[in-house]
């Protein structure tokens, strides 16, 4: 283990994978089982199959019937995206003990963590480079980019939150104050947490990465967008859109072989989206 691993793991508990999930995507990698088992597995967890429900009528995925059954969410959503709305509820649920934090806002959070996998998503379906991920990888880098933050506050809540105060105080990126506080930041959790749920390693990497080094950005388009999401993301909640789209400069733009127009089309759907994300 390198010493930010072992910094980690001596910190912080590291979820297991929810059970739910290891069975939908057991099911879903099986080719022998259809969307009537998969929406099954998912209506044996009463309050996940609530929360995808609610999620798979709520505005953000527009579907023009109502989804009355888990079943009709994976006929009409489709597997991965059911898969992927499965463990966005099941994570959620996982930390809903952590809201009413004066200094932390939970919805706040999650409402960011989905918006920068819807983003990426959209960046990736215009992209000409060579992007690894499927736009559904990208909805779980959204979750997880972001999930080292509630390990950290769950593991020393007055110490993460002295943490959030500095930085806030003294105008330092989140990420720069947990390395100083820690030795390490929230996206090495994510990653670490990709990998002890057997997701793709550039899931992980994605995670590790979205506050950068640039060598790491600039040598692989795929790391580069997940930053780059993260950031437009950040802007469009703070209502700065020009920002937004100051975030693709003529270098980035070209590393991502996107076109102004692109970039444009994408600010305007997560200003659209944002409102819309359910918790």
């Amino acid at each position: 283990m390198s010493q930010a691993e072992t910094l980690i793991r001596g910190s912080v508990q590291l979820p297991t994978l929810p059970q739910v999930i290891a069975r939908i995507n057991a099911l879903v990698d099986d080719p022998d089982v259809g969307v009537r088992e998969i929406g099954a597995a998912v209506s044996e967890d009463a309050p996940i199959a609530a929360k995808v429900l609610r999620l798979a009528n709520s505005a953000q995925y527009g579907l023009r019937e109502k989804v009355l059954s888990t079943e009709h969410a994976t006929a009409v959503l489709g597997v991965s995206v059911l898969r992927t709305i499965a463990m966005q509820a099941s994570v959620v649920a996982r930390y809903d003990h952590l809201r009413g934090q004066e200094d932390f806002n939970l919805e706040s959070h999650w409402r960011h963590s989905i918006l920068v996998g819807k983003v990426c998503g959209a960046l990736a379906t215009r992209s000409r480079a060579r992007i690894e991920l499927a736009p559904d990888e990208f909805q779980v880098v959204g979750l997880l980019h972001d999930i080292g933050k509630l390990l950290l506050l769950e593991a020393g809540t007055d110490s993460y939150l002295k943490c959030v105060r500095e930085a806030r105080s003294d105008s330092t990126p989140g990420f720069v104050a947990e390395e100083r506080t820690y030795g390490f930041h929230h996206g090495e959790v994510g990653a670490l947490i990709a990998e002890e749920w057997g997701l793709p390693e550039l899931v992980g990497e994605a995670a590790r990465y979205h506050h950068g080094p640039r060598e790491h950005l600039d040598g692989s388009p795929t790391l580069a967008l997940v930053a780059l999401g993260n950031l437009l993301a950040h802007e469009v909640a703070v209502g700065d859109l020009d920002a937004a789209h100051g975030v693709f400069g003529s270098h980035e733009r070209a590393l991502l072989c996107l076109r102004a127009a692109d970039v444009s089309a994408v600010v305007e759907y997560a200003n659209e989206l944002l409102p819309q994300i359910q918790i």
